[in-house]
């Protein structure tokens, strides 16, 4: 879906807006400097880029071409020296190896809803403590779901101005809808067609269709996968202040550190 046009990433950066994630990470990390950080789906950078201004030294990974283009063009308007601690890799972040001896991995902004099951998710999270030295730490950061599949994930089953849905700034139009085609509430597994229309300034016109599956992880199973992988959860947060997580926090966000070997 993310390489369907460049529009893609242009109407996506219009929507990711937020900051508090960020400011909640600088917070976390204190007065550490010169940080390894990994961000696999780093997307068009709204994460990766600040922390290389605060002075680390990031690599970000992402299977969408298209939206790794506009992180290098953001990249490319700073300075030299942010600019020599950014990099940024195309690759499949559960089929391909993950670089290796960082002291943070981010997993944030909803990543893992980019995953089609709690088996690939599982599996990411093993690959974020295999990419970490000894003491080194994740960061994971979702919607909070517990039970049951939320209803408003497949009420009403057709919705229209999903993303990608917006004007560019050279006058395209990507118009989005979905369509619900199969879920299972109790596992929390929901598989959706979505068709986007591209409509060029021009008035020529294309139409795209992708079928996605999606598994909104609970935090339940985030923590039961952090603990197979050796990882002692150190903070477990309900929103980007920072607040103790409880049954009905809008987040479920970790900071878990890697135990020494």
């Amino acid at each position: 879906m993310y390489d369907l046009d460049a529009g893609v990433a242009e109407i996506y950066d219009k929507i990711e807006t937020k900051t508090a994630d960020v400011a909640l990470l600088g917070r976390l990390l204190g007065s550490r400097e010169g940080l390894r950080i990994l961000e696999p789906f780093c997307g068009t950078g709204r994460i990766l880029i600040p922390l290389a201004c605060d002075g680390h030294t990031v690599v970000g990974l992402d299977h969408a071409a298209g939206m790794l283009d506009r992180a290098r063009e953001k990249v490319s308007a700073l300075a030299p020296e942010v600019r020599s601690r950014i990099a940024l890799q195309e690759r499949d972040v559960v089929g391909d190896g993950w670089p290796q001896g960082f002291d943070l991995v981010v997993l944030g902004g909803n990543c893992l809803y980019e995953l089609a099951t709690p088996e690939e998710q599982a599996r990411v999270i093993a690959r974020a403590a295999a990419s970490l030295r000894p003491g080194g730490r994740v960061f994971v950061d979702n919607d909070h779901m517990e039970g049951e599949l939320d209803p408003s994930w497949y009420e009403p089953p057709v919705e229209d101005g999903v993303f990608p849905t917006g004007e560019c700034a050279d006058g395209t139009r990507l118009e989005s809808r979905w369509h619900v085609v199969w879920y299972d509430a109790a596992r929390r597994l929901i598989r959706f067609r979505r068709q986007t229309r591209i409509v060029r300034p021009d008035g020529t016109a294309t139409e795209h269709e992708v079928v996605q599956q999606k598994h909104p992880p609970s935090g339940e199973e985030v923590a039961e996968w952090l603990e197979a992988e050796g990882f002692s959860i150190e903070r477990r947060m309900g929103d980007y202040d920072g607040s103790v997580y409880t049954d009905d926090a809008p987040r479920a966000i970790f900071w878990a550190r890697r135990e020494e070997a």
